[in-house]
């Protein structure tokens, strides 16, 4: 609250009277403060406006100070390459010190239409496919309240109103806990004061050629009238890609109060919500497989940063989609349970703890056996040499499954009138009485080729 009006006393005085007799009146005195009173402060935010449409007073987009219902800071239904327009608004809060900040909001960029000299540079039409936007250049500026950017007038802001993309908003500080474009020093602007921010659009190529400091402030005489209002405007290199197209904009000014609010921001730091992951990993081992926890590697992979992480330890991380995976040991089957998919994908939200388990299951080791037999026919078929795999029999080009780890020997009963030649294949033992031990999931093929006596 604004304003509290100081209270008034009605202090009411009674006299006394000694009476003979024994009796009398008490000496008393009553205090009375009416119409106490509370009265709100105003922040109210009103704004004026000033504007030149290519070195003229425009009076459609001209007003004295109000509140913004109707009015427009851009009106103007028919621009032309190299058109320029400067407008000065004028702030005025109310009788409270106040933060203020602005806000653009790109709403429309259309093509309204391909004409013949259009249709030679642009195909695209309709809502949404204007390129007007991105050849109509703004720049913003901390005005003196003269109409003119001058030399020691700090630049807000500079460039083509179609760079916030369609539906696409800026929020710029004028005064808030860290920004004053006006004194440079951060903090709230007074109450009744009037502040002025300087504006200039051009349909081209703006560039900016700053007048010379007058010291003279809103009294100056020189206007865009009578000078060139510190901005050049050159629409020369443009194209017909533009004819017919339109945009729309909303322009936003806001003011806040400042008493007991020191830390305001008009554009608040981005607060990063954040949750948790826990990993887990399962090692199942059930034909000779001796691999642990340890043994293997786990990620979290948010789509640009791969985070190793270790089992059983919880992760914190910004809210999203992220996957999980794994690196170590071959011959395991992994499998993804929990808030997983079977993927590995998980979704995290704010402040949620997400669980992924990884089971990592032994494949059994497998060998297969492959009999060959040469000589001079007749021979014998290859399924009558009895082939084994630790004295267990398999069938020429079968596969076992084998415990990894292990020794197991490869070998033969062998058959009268054929002698053995030799065993092959990667990983395959060098001879029948030589035994051979295979890892978690490996497999063998072993040929052992038999001769004709």
């Amino acid at each position: 609250m604004k304003r509290i009006l100081l209270s008034s006393a009605l202090i009411l005085f009674v006299g006394s009277a000694l009476v003979l007799g024994g009796t009398g009146a008490f000496f008393s005195d009553r205090e009375l403060s009416s119409g106490n009173t509370f009265t709100a402060g105003a922040i109210d935010l009103m704004i004026d406006n000033h504007s030149y449409y290519n070195g003229f007073l425009n009076a459609s987009t001209t007003w004295e100070m109000a509140d913004l219902t109707i009015q427009k800071f851009f009106d103007f239904p028919d621009v032309k390459p190299g058109d320029l327009g400067e407008d000065t608004i004028s702030l005025h809060v109310d009788n409270n010190d106040s933060y203020l900040c602005a806000n653009v909001k790109l709403t429309s960029n259309d093509d309204n239409g391909i004409n013949e000299p259009e249709a030679e540079v642009d195909a695209s039409d309709g809502p949404g496919n204007g390129e007007l936007a991105s050849n109509v250049n703004f720049v913003w500026w901390a005005d003196d309240g003269d109409n003119v950017l001058e030399n020691d007038e700090d630049v807000i802001s500079q460039g083509p109103i179609g760079a916030l993309g369609l539906n696409g908003s800026t929020t710029v500080a004028l005064a808030d806990s860290s920004t004053n474009i006006w004194t440079g020093v951060p903090g709230p602007v007074p109450g009744e004061q009037t502040l002025y921010i300087g504006k200039a659009w051009c349909f081209g190529n703006l560039s900016q050629s700053a007048l010379v400091q007058d010291g003279l402030g809103s009294t100056s005489p020189r206007t865009p009238a009578n000078s060139s209002g510190g901005i050049v405007c050159d629409g020369s290199n443009l194209n017909n890609s533009t004819q017919t197209d339109s945009l729309t904009a909303d322009v936003k000014f806001s003011a806040v109060q400042s008493r007991h609010n020191p830390n305001f921001l008009c554009v608040p730091p981005v607060v990063q919500q954040m949750g948790k992951i826990v990993v887990t990993k399962v090692v199942v081992n059930n034909n000779g497989g001796n691999n642990t926890v340890t043994d293997f590697h786990y990620f979290i992979d948010d789509g640009f940063v791969s985070t190793e992480v270790s089992s059983g330890a919880t992760t914190t991380v910004p809210v999203g989609l992220y996957n999980i995976s794994e690196a170590g040991s071959n011959g395991y089957q992994a499998t993804f349970s929990g808030d997983c998919d079977f993927e590995g994908n998980i979704n995290v939200g704010a402040n949620e703890l997400k669980s992924c388990v990884i089971t990592n299951t032994e494949l059994p080791a497998h060998i297969t056996l492959i009999k060959v037999v040469t000589g001079t026919p007749p021979l014998a078929s290859n399924t009558l040499f009895g082939l084994r795999v630790d004295g267990v029999g398999v069938p020429t080009g079968a596969s076992i499954a084998v415990t990894s780890n292990t020794p197991h020997l490869i070998n033969e009963t062998g058959r009268v009138g054929y002698h053995f030649v030799s065993i092959t294949g990667v990983g395959c033992p060098a001879s029948t009485s030589t035994p051979i031990v295979l890892n978690e999931g490996e497999a063998i093929t072993c040929t052992i080729t038999n001769a004709k006596n």
